[in-house]
């Protein structure tokens, strides 16, 4: 084989090869977000009481933000999520929260930046972004809460939350917190809460977690 055939051949394989390697200094492309990569619920962190909650199954999205739930067909593209047409239940609700709800729904109409980094889903951008995190998987249950708790001795003397399943029952002490919830005092509730086992827990920890899913009732209770 002459030379003149040789040096094309080799820099034709020279060139393959680079082809598929990222050049110094150059970020390698992310692979594009899916829909199915979100399937599932997720809790809005560092939210405190006014936390959303969002739910991600197939086609469909809905979403909590501290008042009505709004819920709609989603899609994801060009890194954007959205759901339009949105529709909502129609509570009155402080108007702060109805608020957060209009400034939520023409977001998710207009779509949203979406990205997940470190576990967590971002929407939007900036200062205003929302960071989600997800729920494990557990067991729907519904709980009365009474409007006060109840001094107990767990690791160390405490004031436990007294629960029921059924109005019927007698109370019970709740050695540890609901997830997601903050009862104020002279409140009776009853929730829809996520009940999820915890593999190995600590010696002093409770097998379980209690997650709230959502306040169906509260009452104030007068004394």
């Amino acid at each position: 084989m002459s030379h003149r055939l040789i040096l094309p051949a080799l820099a034709a394989a020279l060139l393959a090869g680079c082809a598929g390697t990222t050049a110094p200094g150059q970020a390698a492309v992310s692979p594009a977000l899916s829909l199915s990569q979100l399937k599932g619920e997720w809790r809005q962190v560092d939210a405190g009481p006014a936390a959303a909650k969002l739910q991600i199954d197939e086609q469909r999205l809905s979403i909590r933000a501290g008042c009505n739930g709004m819920f709609g067909p989603a899609s994801l593209e060009n890194g954007k999520l959205s759901a339009k047409p949105l529709a909502a239940t129609m509570m009155m609700c402080p108007p702060e929260a109805m608020q957060r709800d209009a400034v939520l729904s023409r977001q998710l109409e207009a779509g949203m930046p979406a990205k997940l980094a470190q576990g967590q889903l971002q929407l939007g951008e900036g200062k205003d972004a929302m960071r989600f995190e997800k729920l494990p998987e557990g067991e729907i249950k519904f709980i009365y809460i009474a409007p006060e708790r109840k001094a107990c001795t767990g690791v160390a003397p405490m004031q436990c939350l007294q629960v029921r399943a059924d109005k019927n029952q007698p109370w019970q002490l709740h050695y540890g917190e609901i997830e997601g919830f903050q009862p104020e005092p002279g409140v009776a509730y009853r929730l829809r809460i996520k009940e999820v086992k915890v593999d190995n827990p600590p010696a002093d920890a409770s097998s379980i977690r209690w997650i709230l899913d959502l306040v169906v009732e509260q009452e104030v209770v007068k004394h």
